[in-house]
């Protein structure tokens, strides 16, 4: 028996990956089911009353088109992917625009062959989904097959994307299959990271802003997570100056992640730190104790422009941060140092 795994995938998680482990290995909790008797056996199935449960040979993922959260069909695809080298006989098939008539047309396409048809349920809330089933109608090698979730097992995509966001892979790594490398995590959080951010603020600065502003407190003690009372002014400039970046056509998406860093150590020190860019993590953080908001909006323009020149690869493999050790460092600063003020003065004189 061969099942049919359509859906979106926007992106594949955990829960995509143990649904076809499950189904291959026969662990899964399902029941054959129909269009006339899919809510009795449903409720069966969550009663722990056993089903028709057939053995599943192969998989077949179909992937549908569209963009979810700035993710593809190709994103999507590239993801399973690696999900499929830790699972077995499983094929990636294109779903079109609506994975279900993909999934009709496949079978249609394969007369010889028998299918089921998975949909996933959690509850009796999702018992309507399994309507689904009448996409199959005059398709005879094809039956519905109900798969219960097991308790604990659900991921919620809107959990998924802010744990994306973040960027840290402590928070994220159980929506990824265990089976699956931290190497391997890194490279798929990135991507989605990426693609997640460059869609927010292609569509709402203010929603990238909201999303994507941390604050943090730093004493020599501790490091907690703080409210900073300069927090709301200044998002709201920040915010603004990258409205006016877009405008005149910087290329900065992907954005960096944005850190207001109140730290008490690097405030009391002259030569500490006040700004810095991490080309790794795709990150900007601003150091906030004891300087003018403006100060620290300039600061936020020139390691941009460090962002930009990650972006279009010229920041390169910066060994020091002495100018005075390395040339190609010097030049980097210069062009942030003057690319930098000068979009901050004329964001300023636009204002004005």
């Amino acid at each position: 028996m061969i099942a049919l795994y359509p859906g979106a995938f926007k992106p594949p998680h955990r829960g995509h990956f143990n649904v076809v482990k499950s189904l291959l290995d026969g662990s899964y909790s399902g029941t054959i089911y129909n269009k006339d008797d899919y809510e009795d056996k449903a409720s069966s199935l969550f009663s722990g009353k056993a089903g028709e449960k057939p053995n599943i040979d192969k998989v077949i993922v179909l992937i549908g088109g569209g963009e979810r959260n700035g993710i593809t069909k190709a994103e999507s695809t590239a993801i399973w992917q690696e999900y499929i080298k830790h699972l077995g006989n499983v094929e990636i098939v294109d779903g079109q625009k609506n994975p279900m008539f993909a999934a009709k047309d496949y079978a249609r396409e394969n007369p010889n062959n028998e299918f089921v048809a998975v949909t996933g349920i959690r509850g009796q809330e999702d018992f309507v989904d399994l309507r689904r089933v009448t996409t199959f109608n005059n398709v005879d090698n094809v039956q519905g097959l109900a798969l219960a979730a097991k308790t604990g097992s659900g991921f919620r995509a809107t959990d998924f994307r802010k744990s994306i966001l973040a960027g840290n892979l402590d928070q994220i790594i159980d929506f990824f299959p265990e089976e699956l490398s931290r190497e391997q995590i890194l490279n798929i959080l990135t991507d989605l990271k990426d693609k997640i951010v460059a869609e927010i603020i292609g569509s709402n600065i203010d929603g990238f802003i909201n999303e994507y502003f941390i604050q943090e407190t730093i004493t020599e003690e501790s490091s907690v997570v703080d409210e900073a009372p300069k927090g709301l002014e200044l998002k709201d400039y920040i915010g603004s100056l990258l409205e006016y970046m877009i405008d005149k056509g910087m290329k900065i998406t992907p954005l960096p992640e944005i850190k207001l860093r109140n730290d008490e150590v690097e405030s009391a020190n002259f030569f500490g730190r006040t700004a810095y860019y991490d080309p790794n993590n795709k990150e900007i953080v601003l150091y906030t104790s004891g300087r003018h908001p403006k100060d620290i909006v300039r600061s936020f323009s020139h390691e941009m422009v460090h962002h930009m020149q990650n972006l279009n690869g010229t920041l390169g493999n910066v060994q020091s941060s002495n100018t005075n050790e390395d040339d190609h460092l010097l030049e980097l600063e210069k062009e942030a140092y003057l690319t930098g003020n000068i979009t901050f003065r004329n964001w300023e004189d636009s204002l004005k």
